[in-house]
C-alpha cells in the first residue's frame, strides 16, 4: 500500500470518529497501535470498526478482516466508502436484528 493509500484511508478513519464523535457525544479515536498489535481501525463498546474507502468495495474481504481482529465480546462492522459516493455500515445480518431488538425493546419498555 502506497503513502497515498495510507494518508486517503488515515483521513477516512479520523472522518468517521469525528462523525461518531458528533452523533453519539464522547470522544472517539482510532486505533493507532492496529497495525503492531491487531485490531480494528476504531475501537466502540461490543463492535470493532474496520474503515475502508477505496473505488472499488470488497465488502465479504472486508468483513472477514475486521472479523478476525474482534475478541470474543466484539461485533465487527465495516464502514465503506467509495469514491464519490455515500459511505456504509455493513454488518452480518444476525448482529443487525441483535442491535434493532436492544433499540425497538428499549423504546418498547
Amino acid at each position: 500500500m502506497g503513502k497515498s493509500q495510507r494518508t486517503k484511508g488515515a483521513g477516512f478513519e479520523r472522518e468517521i470518529c469525528h462523525v461518531l464523535s458528533e452523533a453519539l457525544g464522547g470522544k472517539f479515536t482510532r486505533n493507532l497501535d492496529q497495525v503492531r498489535d491487531g485490531g480494528g481501525d476504531i475501537m466502540l463498546p461490543g463492535y470493532l470498526i474496520e474503515c475502508k474507502r477505496r473505488a472499488r468495495i470488497s465488502i465479504y474481504e472486508w468483513m472477514e478482516q475486521a472479523d478476525k481482529s474482534c475478541n470474543a465480546e466484539q461485533k465487527p462492522i465495516v464502514i465503506a466508502r467509495g469514491d464519490n459516493k455515500d459511505a456504509l455500515a455493513i454488518m452480518r445480518l444476525e448482529d443487525f436484528i441483535l442491535l434493532l431488538s436492544r433499540q425497538i425493546g428499549g423504546e418498547q419498555a
